[in-house]
């Protein structure tokens, strides 16, 4: 067919998958709706509530340019931190592309810098979904950590690896990039005194609406492939509740921790689920990730690894700390 003549096998495949899509919920308007309908239940119930007020603050602040100051990579892991998934590799992703770091400081920054936000930890997952603070501080202590770790494990291999920092193809270097921060920075902040303060928090209050209304989409994208997969059946070969939740939070962490937060097992072991699912962060936010990281040459499947060991890691960590704390 002449419509698939000139396209690559990974657009035709996305092609194929939104056909599939349409056809799905033309088929099954019901399951369509209902999924739908629990996915904005979600997210108006526990993320925007835990997540708008923190996503106004944070770009209010960056539009003030107080975190110009910071170095490079304090600055992306703060940011990561503070503004939650894909935050991180949106920044990274841009630096490639403005020449000011290559492959391989890209590749060091992403194996740490892709971490969810306290709010959404400690709110949403912690408070929200497993009714604990405490568990929340568990979950929020091994993400962070994990990805600490993470990092140290990935940096390390990448200075076995045969290319090196110097090998690194960088089209500014040091002296010019201070100096283009420099100018970035007394830039912004003529923009910042010129400008109405009460502009810029507008600005701050569209940018975090249109934050969180990408972040519905995407779980009710995959609420609806999740439920799709349960009404087909797949989900009967696992035998345990559980065993199901973490398959849906393969998929999208925010249904997996939701749906392991309503299984009958014990508040230590939800949490150590929870703790790996949204260290590793679901299909839903790797493909977040990889879209910032466009034309980074950061590849999918270091990135997937980097998901992998920071869910593992985060996981080892809640439970080792669960043997101090008493939930």
């Amino acid at each position: 067919m002449d419509i698939f003549n000139g396209r690559t096998k990974h657009t035709n495949i996305a092609l194929f998958a939104a056909l599939a899509g349409c056809i799905f919920m033309v088929v099954l308007p019901d399951i369509a709706l209902l999924s739908a309908q629990k996915g904005i239940v979600l997210w108006a119930g526990s993320i925007l509530p835990a997540l708008l007020p923190f996503f106004i603050c944070v770009g209010f602040m960056n539009s003030l340019g107080i975190t110009e100051y910071l170095p490079r990579g304090l600055f992306v892991f703060t940011m990561s931190v503070l503004a939650g998934y894909p935050m991180g590799a949106r920044i990274i992703g841009d630096m490639v592309r403005r020449g000011e770091i290559d492959l391989y400081t890209a590749r060091r920054l992403i194996s740490f810098c892709s971490t969810s936000g306290p709010t959404f930890l400690l709110g949403a997952v912690g408070t929200g979904m497993l009714g604990s603070h405490e568990a929340g501080i568990i979950i929020a202590l091994s993400h962070y950590a994990g990805a600490l770790m993470t990092g140290a494990l990935f940096c390390g291999a990448l200075r076995l690896l045969p290319f090196s920092r110097a090998k690194g193809k960088t089209v500014r270097n040091l002296k010019e990039y201070r100096k283009s921060g420099a100018k970035a920075s007394t830039s912004s902040k003529f923009k910042s005194s010129q400008q109405d303060i009460f502009s810029l928090f507008t600005d701050s209050i569209l940018g975090a609406l249109k934050s969180l209304g990408i972040v519905l989409s995407y779980i009710v994208m995959f609420m609806f492939i999740t439920d799709l997969v349960q009404f087909s059946g797949i989900l009967n070969i696992f035998h345990e509740p559980y065993a199901k939740a973490v398959f849906k939070g393969l998929f999208e962490m925010t249904v997996g921790c939701s749906a392991v937060s309503k299984t009958l097992i014990s508040l230590n072991f939800k949490t150590v689920l929870a703790s790996f699912l949204v260290s590793f962060g679901g299909i839903s936010v790797i493909g977040q990730s990889l879209s910032m990281l466009a034309g980074s040459g950061v590849g999918t499947p270091y990135f997937i690894s980097v998901k992998l060991c920071h869910g593992f890691s985060a996981a080892l960590i809640a439970s080792v700390l669960l043997h101090f704390i008493t939930l």
